[in-house]
């Protein structure tokens, strides 16, 4: 395939995920050691647990971002991406979530609300490694959701 062409069939796809309710987001705010958008991962911990936050935060003061951040990536070193989007991680004891599954009914608002704060995200040309320049011509960003039920 072409460049021109693969340009083109990258711009389809991101098209038709932004039209189905994902969003862009900069690769430049991607952390290429930690293989992840710290800020992305952040806001969403904030947002969604909002209690288990204000716990941290009680316990480690100005550092509670930046532990979190140590406490998911050892999660995933340890568990993979795979479980820690599953289950969650531990951060001081508390169990923090980076993605909320679509419940088998529609009968807990809760469960529903949840899902729905998910953030399904894509970026273009993300530079990946700490090594080369590398990069991967589109990327949906992970965690933030299971979108197939």
């Amino acid at each position: 395939m072409k460049r021109t062409e693969e340009y083109a069939f990258e711009t389809v796809i991101e098209k038709d995920l932004l039209a189905g309710g994902y969003r862009a987001i900069a690769p430049d705010g991607f952390d290429r050691k930690a293989a992840l958008f710290p800020s992305e991962a952040l806001e969403f911990i904030q947002e969604t647990q909002p209690a288990e936050w204000q716990k941290l935060e009680a316990l480690v003061g100005d550092r509670t971002r930046e532990q979190i951040l140590i406490d998911l990536c050892k999660w995933m070193d340890t568990c993979g991406s795979l479980a820690t989007l599953r289950h969650g991680f531990k951060c001081y004891g508390r169990t923090l979530r980076v993605a909320y599954f679509k419940a088998a009914h529609e009968l807990n608002p809760e469960l529903e609300a949840r899902y729905a704060a998910n953030r399904l995200a894509l970026t273009r040309q993300l530079h990946y490694s700490e090594h080369s320049e590398k990069s991967l011509d589109l990327v949906g960003v992970v965690p933030w959701a299971e979108t197939n039920g």
